[in-house]
């Protein structure tokens, strides 16, 4: 019996293995070819989907540049009496604290001030206090952009406020200042004397000083 081949069996055999290698190589390069183009493709795409979740904190940054402001507030957090017997009148002393969160410096100009007691208001006069930085006088206090700065503030009293100030009761003792653009910014002083307390700090002979916390019921404009 004659067995007969099919046509293309054992055909790769035939073929020399020199070509062979040739053809996988072709193939090889096609392949490497196909896979740098998906490579190049999905970068591109990549690349525009890391733009578009950058962009909002682009647009933020940008917006932050062109709208240069500052952000002051100014607050009171604890006053200081000072009574010596050997002067006319008590002395309180007490950091004013000013923070700037905003991106521009600030200057704070003084609007004066006053004390409230018993429903009384007065306000002091400018010759009765001023605001000190490392012990030399500001007529103006600078405020640098993203900074918490304390400046400290002495207060004397005439005849007048000192009888507002002596009375027990409710206190409130108010600073205003003009910022930026006219800004207006309050510091408030909120706190009570008891009578015992008016006795030491205005009637006492002898040299007392007393620390007290400042809290406001509500939240001054700023």
């Amino acid at each position: 019996m004659t067995i007969q081949n099919t046509p293309g069996e054992n055909s790769a055999a035939k073929v020399p293995i020199e070509d062979q290698l040739a053809a996988l190589r072709t193939d090889l390069d096609h392949l490497k070819t196909e896979s740098k183009g998906w490579i190049k493709t999905w970068g591109v795409y990549l690349g525009i989907l890391g733009a578009l979740v950058a962009l909002p904190k682009g647009v933020l940054d940008l917006a932050t540049q062109v709208r240069k402001r500052p952000q002051t507030s100014v607050a009171i957090e604890e006053i200081t009496i000072y009574h010596d017997p050997s002067l006319s009148t008590e002395i309180v002393k007490f950091p004013l604290v000013v923070r700037n969160a905003g991106n521009q410096d600030d200057v704070l100009l003084s609007q004066g001030a006053e004390i409230t007691a018993e429903g009384q208001t007065v306000s002091l006069a400018e010759k009765d206090f001023g605001l000190f930085d490392h012990g030399e006088q500001q007529l103006a206090l600078r405020v640098p952009k993203d900074e918490v700065h304390d400046y400290q503030v002495s207060i004397t009293f005439n005849p007048k406020t000192r009888q507002v100030l002596a009375a027990p009761g409710d206190h409130k003792l108010q600073f205003q200042f003009r910022g930026e653009k006219d800004q207006p910014h309050v510091a408030s002083s909120c706190f009570s004397l008891q009578d015992d307390q008016v006795h030491d700090l205005f009637e006492s002979n002898d040299y007392k000083s007393q620390t007290i916390l400042t809290k406001c019921e509500s939240t001054e404009a700023r």
